[in-house]
């Protein structure tokens, strides 16, 4: 295409039973913010834009994706900053997700209640 952009190819749908091979060959993947989604992108090492469900009651979605996107590992946006965070996003901004579950694990039980220790 003209402007020295290169091609977009797009591939989506709206359930899969069967993701991994989806996610492999993917170079970003947008997604829903379910934490499986997002550890099974991340593990995989995969930028990662999360779209937050706001119709959620308590909605512990936004709560984690907005912790990984504080700690560099994802991108986090909703319905309406979609468009704006894919045009702003640096990939090269992303941290690698360490794969160590100790962190997250804290902050679900800070979120319950529960000491750190």
């Amino acid at each position: 295409p003209e402007g020295g952009y290169g091609s977009l190819s797009l591939d989506y749908f709206t359930f899969s039973s069967s993701i991994a091979d989806h996610l492999r060959a993917a170079s970003l993947v947008i997604s829903h913010a379910g934490s499986r989604s997002m550890f099974e992108t991340l593990r995989l090492g995969k930028p990662l834009i999360v779209v937050v469900n706001e119709d959620l009651m308590d909605n512990h979605q936004s709560e984690l994706a907005e912790e990984l996107a504080e700690r560099k590992h994802l991108y986090y946006a909703r319905p309406q900053t979609l468009c704006r965070t894919i045009a702003n996003m640096n990939l090269d901004y992303l941290i690698p997700y360490p794969g160590d579950a100790t962190p997250v694990a804290k902050l679900i039980n800070r979120f319950l209640g529960f000491s750190d220790d």
